[in-house]
């Protein structure tokens, strides 16, 4: 029997040792061949040396450190920007159009209240005023008439003028914002043949004065009673 297990073991070693050396890809269990083919320019592969790898590794290194660098600068330009955005901005505001009398009320009755000086403002706006070249007043209806006509023969238009009373009733011969360009009117109309115009006022060029307020704190409205006010206008002049 023990023989019999020893020719059977012989055979077995015999048969595997014919067949390993009919194979030699079976000696080498731990390469796997088929990955060859799944590699992409294998030749443009290569190994660096201890040194250049670490070269390779610093520079990494700092490329790293200076994208840090870079979100934080970002960071803290972002934070600036946010605190500016949020600071308290001053808010302006103006009141219509005032008399004398009105602004020097206001302005006192906000001094009295502890707004500063500086916070209060007056702005100025100029308005034009109107000139005519006038004829009349006309004693009637009659008269005017006359002088209308008369006007037509010249071909020089006008208008009728009704108000205020005391020019009416009245004729005028074109309204203009300033003095001198009626005065240049009443002479070309001159050298027309009309005669007996002059230029009369039918308003005074004015300033308009308006009060303005610039603070942050809206308790001062209690100071200003029941007077109302807007917001400034864009880049409008201003004094103290």
């Amino acid at each position: 029997m023990l023989r019999a297990l020893v020719l059977l073991f012989a055979l077995v070693n015999a048969g595997l040792y014919f067949w390993l050396h009919s194979d030699p890809q079976a000696l080498q269990p731990d390469r796997e061949p088929q990955r060859l083919g799944h590699q992409v320019s294998p030749d443009a592969v290569q190994v660096l040396p201890d040194v250049a790898a670490s070269a390779v590794h610093g520079a990494a290194s700092a490329a790293s450190t200076i994208s840090r660098a870079d979100s934080g600068a970002a960071v803290a330009a972002t934070l600036t920007l946010s605190t500016r955005s949020g600071e308290t901005a001053l808010d302006c505001a103006e009141t219509p159009a005032l008399d004398d009398a009105q602004f020097a009320a206001l302005k006192a009755a906000l001094a009295k209240a502890g707004v500063p000086a500086e916070a209060i403002a007056e702005r100025r706006q100029p308005q034009d005023g109107a000139w005519i070249v006038y004829l009349g007043r006309f004693a009637d209806a009659q008269t005017w008439q006359q002088k209308a006509d008369e006007l037509r023969k010249l071909d020089v238009k006008f208008e009728r003028v009704n108000t205020p009373g005391t020019l009416a009733p009245g004729l005028s011969l074109g309204q203009f914002k300033s003095q001198a360009e009626a005065g240049k009117k009443l002479d070309a109309l001159t050298g027309q043949g009309v005669r007996g115009a002059r230029i009369v006022v039918l308003t005074a060029p004015t300033m308009q004065r308006h009060l303005q307020v610039r603070a942050a704190d809206p308790a001062w409205h209690h100071a200003t009673g029941a007077q109302r006010f807007d917001s400034c206008p864009l880049d409008a002049p201003s004094s103290t």
